[in-house]
């Protein structure tokens, strides 16, 4: 009697912070150079909806913080440096963004990734 053993293999989506949120929650878009924080506010298993928050610069180059950006001008237009900080607050009207899952487990949109937590940054530079 001959018998054949066949073993079957699945590849598995390997896991992703993002599998934990939940609607409410913060996350941030990554764009090129810029990033745009934003709210879950509605999720399948295989996507993630984010609409964008008003994110509001606290420490601009003329802002009188002490740790406010310093603008140098030269170049194409100039150069700013620092740490940016923001304020963010819920936007209902909002530009709305539908993230997938991808097989290798990152949630994307038109070539932008989603990582969890707000986090905004605008490239002056750019």
């Amino acid at each position: 009697m001959d018998t054949t053993t066949t073993t079957t293999t699945t590849t598995n989506v390997p896991p992703n912070k993002l599998d934990a949120l939940r609607i409410g929650d913060g996350a941030t878009e990554c764009g090129y150079s810029d990033r745009h924080a934003g709210t879950v506010i509605a999720r399948t298993p295989a996507t993630i909806t984010l609409q964008l928050d008003k994110a509001t610069l606290l420490n601009g180059y003329n802002s009188g913080e002490p740790d406010a950006l310093s603008f140098t001008p030269g170049g194409f237009f100039g150069h700013t440096a620092g740490v940016q900080r923001y304020a963010y607050e819920r936007d209902p009207d909002g530009t709305t963004l539908v993230f997938r899952r991808r097989k290798n487990g990152q949630y994307m949109n038109n070539g932008s990734r989603l990582v969890p937590g707000r986090n905004h940054y605008y490239d002056f530079n750019f």
